[in-house]
């Protein structure tokens, strides 16, 4: 192995590209939908068979390492996903350019657990905290940056440039892979679970595909079909996990009353971050009618303060009972969706930029203290399981939180155009840059404020659990204690 550096910035390369591709298409996505007059409901799965995709392959990651070695798992998976790129950028209509979405985010469920344990295995303990924070300070600033590149690639080039932005970072992951990373395979390889991964990605498949049809007017499929079939399927996938002796998802860890309810708090904040994350920027050009490149400048702020508020929310949470933390960010991220749902065609950059970033710092104040309030009263065998639940519990709360909060969207909108007579522009045209006539504009305006204020409310529930699990905790110091 060439170094513990190399290999941490050989990795962290590989982590960038997949997270910039997470958030950077978001930009671009008004584009898209004008040039292949693809609807809302349908634009949305680039972002949810991203997240989708990646939710089912990051639990067989190491299981994959198992078989192949970091170095052969990494270098395969990368170059999966430049081709990915090529195809996305060079898509013809929309099932391709879904397909390599989906394939993309495949790839990305492989990589980033990968990056954690390989920078676990080449430092010591008391050197992983400056590895972490090197890893935490690109995997953050990737997404806040992202928006703004994407932006500026858009205006200056066009949608598909977006696709080809992580291709310098895979070239340089993939240069330093054969010089720093090994390639030593498990001595002891656990059975591949096929079964647990075809029902987990088959189960996601059907039920966020039968929720999206529910938009559709003339869909090939009843959705209810397709909703009940992914149900059956996801409930095939928990009963395997019961039964198997090394399953992807230990359902141990639900015995633990404090982790089932981090788990539903992790479901609600995946949502929130990248069903906001995916409605953001349609706003922002569709109502404001700010361009690709200034609606990644008003949400740079965000994304910065994010990474800024991580390592002092971590802090906090070592002194601080950790629940107070999450509901104070569950009520900060709550009144940012309700002023988001206040704002109109005429709020200005500023305050847009105020109201996002409100809600990140949020977001990051929430996300440490989850975690520690999650695992704290796991036993040692169950803390990995546990982390890569939760995990799974935020991509996963991401697919449907961009899927369900999408069909809210093209609801609502549909609703407003309807009773306040019909737009003359096709309905994802409306969401171009300063292209909506006046009764386009109201209906998206109308339709975004009452999404944003399901959003909101949906942060305001989530307290309920937050302050279950802080009785819980308390519960326990007090019988520990003898009291």
């Amino acid at each position: 192995m060439g170094g513990r550096w190399p290999a941490t910035l050989t990795v962290l390369m590989g982590t960038i590209s997949v997270v910039l591709t997470t958030t950077i298409v978001n930009v671009a996505v008004p584009g898209i939908m004008a040039d292949f007059d693809m609807d809302q409901l349908h634009a949305q799965w680039l972002s949810t068979g991203f997240l989708a995709a990646m939710t089912a392959t990051m639990l067989a990651s190491a299981r994959v390492v198992e078989r192949l070695g970091q170095q052969r798992t990494f270098r395969i998976a990368l170059w999966l996903f430049v081709v990915a790129s090529l195809l996305a950028a060079a898509s013809w209509n929309t099932p391709v350019m879904i397909a390599a979405r989906i394939l993309q985010g495949a790839v990305a469920g492989i990589i980033q657990p990968l990056a954690l344990v390989v920078i676990f295995q080449v430092f010591p303990d008391d050197e992983r905290g400056r590895a972490l924070g090197l890893y935490g300070m690109g995997v953050v600033l990737a997404p806040a940056v992202g928006p703004a590149v994407g932006g500026w690639l858009v205006d200056v080039f066009s949608w598909r440039a977006v696709y080809l932005a992580a291709l310098p970072f895979c070239a340089v992951g993939l240069w330093g892979a054969r010089r720093t990373l090994g390639n030593h395979r498990a001595e002891t390889v656990l059975p591949f679970d096929w079964w647990g991964i075809g029902l987990l990605a088959a189960g996601l498949a059907l039920l966020l595909g039968g929720l999206a049809e529910l938009g559709l007017a003339h869909a090939w499929i009843p959705p209810g079909w397709l909703i009940a079939g992914g149900l059956v399927l996801l409930a095939g996938f928990l009963i395997l996990q019961r039964r198997r002796a090394s399953p992807l998802v230990n359902l141990g860890v639900f015995r633990q009353p404090a982790f089932a309810l981090a788990f539903v708090l992790a479901l609600v904040y995946g949502a929130g971050l990248f069903g906001s994350t995916y409605l953001l920027p349609l706003l922002v050009q569709g109502v404001q009618g700010l361009s690709a490149t200034m609606t990644g400048l008003v949400l740079m702020p965000a994304g910065l303060a994010l990474a800024m508020v991580f390592p002092v929310s971590g802090r906090l949470s070592d002194h601080w009972p950790a629940h107070r933390l999450i509901i104070a960010g569950l009520v900060l991220v709550a009144l940012a969706f309700f002023a988001l749902a206040t704002t109109g065609p005429a709020t200005g950059f500023v305050v847009l930029a105020a109201f996002i970033l409100l809600g990140r710092i949020g977001l990051g104040l929430i996300l440490p203290a989850l975690n520690l309030d999650a695992l704290r009263g796991l036993p040692d065998g169950l803390m990995h399981q546990g982390s890569g639940v939760i995990n799974f519990a935020r991509q996963l709360g991401g697919a449907f939180g961009v899927n369900l909060f999408a069909l809210l969207l093209d609801w609502r909108v549909r609703q407003h155009l309807h009773a306040g007579g019909e737009s003359s522009l096709a309905l994802h045209n409306l969401y171009q840059p300063g292209a909506a006539d006046p009764a386009g504009l109201q209906a998206l305006t109308r339709g975004f404020a009452e999404t944003f204020m399901v959003l909101g409310s949906c942060f305001v529930l989530a307290v309920i659990p937050a302050v279950a699990m802080g009785v819980r905790h308390a519960r326990v110091r007090a019988n520990s204690s003898g009291l």
